[in-house]
């Protein structure tokens, strides 16, 4: 059995001794180099826990304190509508009073005169029916005769020197006046009780100052 015989390329020295050329190897290809990758986005510092506790507090606080004016506005719209209400027939009741008054002052003058019975008794009708309509709305009088000046519901017209009474005391009432409910709309006119006037003493040299020229 032959061995087969193995077939080996001329080197290239032999080949230049037989006028040959070597064969160079072909020029390898460039490799590519890879592309630079695009720089990462540099990464968020991490938030300190501290930080972020304060902050949710902070919003806490002003969540509560936007929910505390909301309450207190609910409140105060409730407050004024409700006044509002109560005190919408203010203007109503001030311009009766000049009525009451009218009727007052006929009845005093009725009173006076002899013959006026039947006149008497009709308008006082009349004036407690326009008492009633005033009550049943809220308006009543103030009482003023013999109590203490309060600047609230009395107006001073003047003050009179009384002996028997505090200073301050109310004497007359020259006008009446009348609250809505809690609420003054016309202080009573009243004359008010003074100081007495003080008793004047013959003046000396002494309280002089001594500067009385003798001669």
């Amino acid at each position: 059995m032959s061995k087969k015989s193995r077939i080996e390329l001329p080197s290239d020295e032999d080949v230049r001794k037989f006028g040959g050329t070597p064969t160079e190897p072909e020029p390898a290809e460039p490799t590519a180099e890879p592309e630079a990758a695009a720089p990462a986005a540099p990464a968020a510092p991490p938030r300190d826990a501290a930080a972020l506790e304060r902050e949710l507090e902070e919003c806490r606080d002003k969540l509560l304190r936007a929910k505390a004016e909301n309450q207190n506005l609910v409140r105060r719209t409730a407050v004024e509508k409700s006044e509002a209400i109560r005190y919408a027939n203010e203007v109503l009741m001030k311009a009766l009073l000049p009525v009451v008054d009218g009727f007052e002052r006929t009845l005093a003058a009725a009173r006076e005169s002899e013959n006026s019975k039947a006149l008497v008794e009709g308008v006082s009708l009349v004036y407690e029916q326009m008492l009633k309509v005033l009550r049943d709305n809220g308006v009543t009088p103030i009482e003023a005769l013999g109590k203490a000046f309060d600047p609230v519901h009395h107006s001073a017209a003047m003050q009179q020197p009384s002996p028997d009474h505090e200073p301050g005391t109310v004497l007359h009432e020259l006008q009446k006046g009348y609250r809505l409910c809690e609420r003054v709309i016309r202080p009573a006119h009243v004359v008010i009780a003074g100081k007495p006037a003080a008793e004047t003493s013959p003046v000396t040299d002494a309280d002089a100052g001594g500067c009385a020229s003798g001669e």
